[in-house]
Formats: C-alpha cells, structure tokens, sequence
C-alpha cells in the first residue's frame, strides 16, 4: 500500500490555465481524507509559487512541498523545514559576475516568496513563472538587495540565447558547489500573447527532487515501495 504520493505541478497536475481540475482535488481529498496518504507537490519553482496553488484548494491539498528543484522541503502544515539548501552571498554575487560578463537577457534569484530580477539594458523582463500572481521585485541595485535577503537564495535562473548559455553553464562548471540544468525552453500562453524562453536553472550541487523525495521519505519512516511519485515526462530541453 502507497503511503505518499509524489506530484508534479506544470503538465502534470496543472492544466494550461494553471488551475487543478475538480476531479483531481477530489481525488487528493479522498486520498488524504480516507486513506491517510500523505500528499506532497513537488517543483522546480519556488516555494511562493506552489504555496499559491496549495492555499487555492484547502488544507487537506497537500501536506508537504518540494520547490525550487529540491532545495526546499517544507511541511506546510507546521511550517517546519525538512530541507533548506541557500547559496550563500558570495555565490549569488560570482553567478551575477558570469551574467554580466555574458550580456544574457536577464538573472532570476528566487527567494522563497519572491524573484529578483535583473535584465540586460535594464529592459523590463516579463516573466511567465514567478507566481501565479505575478510577484516580482525589480530592483537598481541588486548586490543591495541580494544583501538584504542573506543566505535565503534557493534557486538562480539565467535566460538568452542558445550559445550565451552555452558559455555560463562552462564557466559556472568551473565553480565548487553549484551545478546547472541543460537548457530548457519555456512556453506560456494566454490569450494575448505567447512567451518562449531559454534558460537553465542553477542549483547548489546534489540539490534534486529525487534527492529531496529520499531525503522527506527517511525523516518519515516511509520506503520507496510505498511512495508513487507522478510527473509529465515531457522534455522541455533543447538539443545543443
């Protein structure tokens, strides 16, 4: 018998208006309601951005939260963490040097309930996947900002073009402790307008959903055997 379950939020549980449908609410409540199966998103995004979704459809929707690629494991019912990995100040700042050197359109810096951006020519950068409810700071002076919130980085994206990318992920290879995605290519549309994007997402090294599910699983006594863990499976990759 299953005793947690394991989904992912873009192209598996939510639908292209982002929203989850009756039927799957339902069947997590019942699940939770009925079975006592523990409940758990998981996401590269922040954590802000699965918060938004979970508080949509209850307490019972979810009892933990993987976000920004396993760098945070919370317990959204205490609020305790299970894992919280952070670059520290120095690293974020190193990773803006490799930004600025490439010219690249812009760098994200995910806190948990917020994304700093900083975009090449200062241009506004408008961006598909910070939250639901399109939470962003863009700021002048993002060494200053970067300081303000000490050591609560979990997650660093960098967006441009193909080869620029190319040249960040040979350099960031280069630094001790932080590893990057392949290049990813993000599609969102409304009924205005399409976004696409290229980019690769920066983690601390050995930061990974499957890590973080083994990690949350071990503090919870539960074996691989009982977990069922449901994703898309769709590569979103760009062959380079």
């Amino acid at each position: 018998m299953y005793k947690m379950v394991v989904v992912d939020l873009d192209g598996t549980l939510l639908n292209d208006a982002k929203k989850v449908s009756k039927e799957n609410v339902d069947l997590i409540k019942r699940a939770y309601d009925e079975k006592g199966i523990i409940t758990v998103i998981a996401t590269g995004r922040p954590l802000g951005y699965a918060k938004e979704i979970c508080e949509q459809y209850g307490d019972y929707f979810a009892n933990y939260i993987i976000a920004a690629n396993g760098a945070t494991v919370k317990n959204i019912k205490t609020n305790e963490y299970i894992e919280n990995v952070a670059f520290t100040d120095e690293e974020v700042l190193a990773l803006r040097n490799i930004y600025l050197e490439e010219k690249i359109d812009y760098l994200m810096v995910y806190t948990d309930e917020k994304a700093i951006t900083e975009t090449k020519d200062n241009k506004d950068f408008e961006d598909a996947g910070v939250s639901i409810s399109q939470k962003k700071t863009k700021v002048e002076n993002i060494e200053e900002s970067i300081k303000n919130n000490s050591n609560i980085v979990k997650l660093c994206m960098m967006g441009g073009e193909i080869s620029a990318l190319e040249k960040i992920i040979e350099k960031i290879s280069k630094l001790d402790g932080i590893e990057t995605s392949v290049i990813c290519s993000y599609l969102y549309k409304t009924e205005e307008s399409t976004f696409e994007s290229k980019y690769i997402d920066i983690n601390k090294s050995g930061c990974s959903k499957k890590n973080a599910i083994h990690t949350l699983a071990d503090k919870l006594g539960i074996k691989q055997e009982e977990i069922i863990v449901m994703g898309d499976g769709r590569k979103r990759y760009i062959n380079v």
